[in-house]
């Protein structure tokens, strides 16, 4: 069994454009004397890999701690995609019964594909840019999947994983209330029976 991780560095990491830059604060050091090593951080949800909870766009929407973990692990599909996503791309897909997505390159969905996705049985959707969304359009296509409590998993590193189908495990950290966590993707490359 192979594990890709797929999870950017945080410190080094991708932000979008105004966050804030993460942060690591040393509060004690041994070499400072101190029994052990202990530090603070200070970032942003959304810095490096990073997952969006429906609350992110949507005032009444669900939190990250609210977001069904089911969803954020099991089989997925990773394509490469430069450019838009688009209908064309999405339909055939759904009708293999694709639920969790993600997209190699620099692709990014259109609204119509998200409209698509939201009607279907697709759970999570994956993408290696800080965002899903494109231009003028990025807060219309988080609005379309998160209405429909998709999960939005952005900031991934695909270039090293070729195209096929794989086992992704991606879980949020456990803060309540919060619009978004950092979260370490991995893709297994061993697919388990299925039940």
């Amino acid at each position: 069994m192979r594990i890709y991780d797929i999870s950017q560095e945080i410190f080094s990491g991708n932000i979008f454009k105004g966050d804030p830059v993460p942060a690591a604060t040393p509060l004690y050091r041994i070499q400072n004397g101190d029994p052990y090593n202990l530090s603070s951080v200070s970032m942003c949800l959304h810095s490096a890999t990073h997952i969006d909870a429906p609350s992110h766009y949507l005032e009444d929407g669900l939190t990250i701690d609210q977001v069904r973990l089911e969803h954020c692990i099991g089989p997925c599909t990773v394509l490469s995609v430069n450019g838009p996503v688009d209908e064309g791309l999405i339909t055939p897909l759904l009708k293999r019964g694709a639920k969790r997505l993600l997209f190699k390159g620099e692709g990014w969905l259109s609204v119509k594909a998200a409209r698509a996705l939201a009607e279907s049985e697709v759970v999570i959707v994956g993408t290696e840019s800080q965002t899903v969304g494109y231009g003028n359009y990025i807060d219309d296509v988080h609005r379309e999947l998160l209405k429909s409590n998709i999960v939005i998993l952005e900031g991934l590193v695909l270039q090293d994983v070729p195209e096929g189908n794989y086992y992704l495990i991606s879980l949020p950290l456990k803060m309540a209330g919060m619009d978004g966590s950092p979260c370490r993707a991995v893709l297994l490359d061993y697919m388990p029976p299925v039940d």
